[in-house]
């Protein structure tokens, strides 16, 4: 099939801005439904949405599927320094924070780094520790969760972690590495955040030798969510296809504009014009793309955990450590293996560069097509293991999987930090350059969907391999650039 790419790179972009319905769906997911944390009547909501938005962009086959999960109900959390009750300090609990009820000696234990805790062993077991979350400047960097760990095993009850970002901005964050595929899920004692503002109070407290007070309240349980699919049916080979993937839900509380409405819409927007293009111009993908949202996401990834398994058959508590993936394939997997999944996560924290493999196998191979679209746009291969988008389950299996922008990479938007906090609003979320990610990514979606199966490289991607690395790299800092 011969396609003029030059003209269906001006019919994409003009539709993309012309067309646009970005802000539309923005206001639909982020004001009119709001909050959706999975399992809740406003995830529901996103989902209907969804469905009913497949089925107006003419896609095949849109549905839901359900799976049960894991669950978390966060309640109110409350710090109080003792003496000083009428002192209502700032206090979020962290994401899947256990309960807690107690008060204790308070010690700034700085960055919780072993240098400092070392003339503090005494003070600690038993106490509430406030942390600094970020890494301590120049030293050899430790991770968050690993500090937390090393409080724990010196016997500290829970521990207070001040924002990073000033106006009592409180967001919700982790307490785990999402790379330790067995514990990450049991925080090491019960975290709260604070503001700035009070954990600098609360230091100049802790040196006073104050005792704190803490409850939070919090719940754990099973729930139920879904994933939404559709596809687009390929002309040419049909039986193959593409993923392209966004988490429709939010934390608790947060109307997710940026994290992750902005990579929501622009899926819904790729969708609805490489249909379009196929109706009105007669230029379809040469190869099935198939559009996925995915639930849980915010709870360790646990709707992309059930997409991998109900499609490939793959369960990360039962890994062959022998197995290829072309070999994992012909053995347990109900379906054909996506030649790519790419995710969108926070689209919103910068304009569209490229996009970040995780393997290096099609590194040439994707570059070459963006070099076809004369956009400067670059293909790069992650360092790490990356644990904390819907790609990492595809990974995981051995499924080629990658990413465009996040919003820990170098040069995002200052508005970013507003993310996990109910100041995630729409606002935040700049369409114009929404628009431009939903052109681009259409073409290049189209033109990995027309490249022949003979162009792809043969990937060999060992689950064994892949898992031993996952293991090496807990607790390693990830690197952004």
């Amino acid at each position: 099939m011969q396609i003029g790419w030059q003209d269906v790179d001006r019919w994409l972009m003009g539709e993309a801005w012309v067309g646009s319905r970005l802000q539309e769906h923005l206001v639909a997911l982020c004001e009119e439904i709001g909050p959706r944390w999975s399992g809740s009547e406003g995830e529901r909501r996103a989902v209907a949405y969804l469905l009913a938005e497949w089925t107006k962009a003419g896609l095949s086959d849109p549905h839901d599927e359900a799976f049960e999960f894991d669950t978390w109900e966060p309640g109110r959390a409350i710090a109080r320094v003792v003496g000083e009750e009428d002192w209502a300090i700032d206090a979020l609990p962290t994401l899947w924070c256990p309960p807690a009820d107690l008060a204790a000696p308070l010690v700034d234990v700085g960055y919780g780094m072993p240098h400092e805790l070392g003339p503090l062993r005494d003070r600690l077991p038993g106490c509430i520790a406030l942390i600094q979350g970020g890494f301590e400047p120049f030293s050899p960097p430790r991770p968050f969760p690993m500090r937390l760990r090393d409080l724990a095993e010196a016997g500290v009850r829970a521990a207070v972690t001040p924002s990073g970002k000033g106006g009592r901005l409180l967001n919700f964050i982790p307490t785990t590495d999402w790379r330790d595929l067995e514990g990450c899920r049991e925080a090491p004692m019960p975290v709260v955040q604070t503001s700035s503002e009070d954990g600098a109070r609360l230091a100049r407290r802790a040196g006073q030798g104050r005792r704190l007070f803490l409850e939070v309240e919090s719940a754990f349980r099973r729930g139920a969510s879904a994933n939404t699919v559709a596809d687009l049916a390929g002309d040419v080979w049909p039986g193959e296809h593409l993923i392209i993937g966004a988490h429709h839900d939010t934390v608790p509380g947060c109307p997710g504009g940026l994290d992750n409405g902005s990579g929501v819409v622009v899926l819904l927007e790729v969708a609805r014009l490489l249909s379009l293009l196929k109706r009105e111009r007669g230029v379809g993908p040469g190869r099935t793309v198939r559009f996925v949202t995915f639930g849980a996401e915010e709870q360790f990834l646990q709707g992309a955990f059930a997409y991998v398994s109900r499609h490939f058959g793959f369960e990360k508590e039962r890994i062959s450590h022998r197995s290829t993936r072309k070999g994992a394939e012909t053995s347990v997997s109900p379906e054909a293996w996506p030649r790519l999944m790419l995710n969108l996560d926070t689209l919103a924290a910068g304009p569209m560069k490229g996009m970040a493999l995780q393997f290096p196998e099609l590194r040439a191979f994707v570059q070459g097509q963006l070099d076809t679209m004369r956009q400067g746009l670059r293909c790069h291969v992650i360092a790490q293991m990356d644990a904390t988008g819907d790609q990492f389950p595809f990974a995981l299996a051995g499924i080629p999987s990658g990413m465009l922008w996040r919003w820990r990479f170098v040069g995002a938007h200052p508005d970013v930090g507003f993310g996990h906090s109910p100041a995630d609003t729409l606002d935040k979320v700049r369409v114009r350059e929404l628009k431009e990610y939903v052109g681009l990514l259409s073409g290049l979606a189209l033109r990995l969907s027309h490249a022949p199966p003979e162009a792809w490289p043969e990937d060999r991607l060992d689950t064994g391999e892949i898992v031993a690395r996952v293991k090496a790299e807990v607790g390693t800092v990830f690197r952004t650039m």
